[in-house]
């Protein structure tokens, strides 16, 4: 386990941006899994690895070098006091950061999907700020603790490691709110076909 540990530090330290982005994938997979089996209770014959894949494009393909450059200029912030400066990285990650994330989170998912920029923009009006308002509502719990700590206490190279880690349960509760959108548009797509299936049949009677 010392020898695997010091293998993924060493490799962090080489290439922090490629670590970044396989823990990435990692940890979001394990999300969706999660989210799938034990939120969901889909089992393993009806697990939806598209969906899974889908969710690992965006955690290792768009979060994880993004959140890595957006990290490094948090820690850029030229504050000195540590509790000062912890508290104007929380509000600018979660007034700036959050905010965008979330936005590319349900954009780049319904894109993945196969469905159009309108679809996306009526999944982000559905799960957008029932999302921010979750995330916000952690922030005031138990996440505010986690984030001091990975502020003031983890190296700047392992922290895209240690907030992945701390989030596993909120990377579930995304896969799951993507879902749920997706499961609307699809009963709602259902409905209209029925409508229209409807009316030809009367149409034709």
């Amino acid at each position: 386990m010392a020898g695997l540990l010091n293998a993924y530090t060493s490799f962090l330290g080489r290439r922090p941006m490629l670590g970044n982005i396989a823990t990435s994938a990692v940890l979001f997979a394990t999300g969706d899994v999660i989210a799938q089996q034990a939120v969901e209770k889909k089992g393993l014959k009806n697990h939806d690895l598209a969906r899974t894949g889908r969710i690992v494009i965006w955690g290792a393909g768009i979060f994880a070098p993004l959140v890595t450059v957006w990290l490094r200029a948090l820690d850029k912030i030229p504050i000195k006091n540590k509790i000062a400066g912890t508290i104007t990285r929380v509000a600018a990650d979660q007034l700036i950061a959050a905010p965008t994330f979330l936005t590319g989170f349900f954009t780049v998912m319904t894109l993945l999907e196969g469905k159009d920029l309108a679809a996306a923009k009526q999944k982000w009006h559905e799960s957008f700020f029932p999302t921010l308002k979750a995330n916000w509502t952690l922030l005031t719990t138990d996440s505010f603790v986690p984030f001091q700590a990975i502020n003031l206490l983890i190296p700047l190279q392992y922290r895209v490691l240690a907030i992945n880690a701390v989030n596993i349960p909120w990377n579930t509760f995304l896969s799951v709110q993507n879902s749920k959108g997706a499961a609307k548009a699809a009963a709602a797509s259902k409905a209209d076909g029925d409508v229209a299936l409807a009316s030809a049949k009367a149409e034709l009677a």
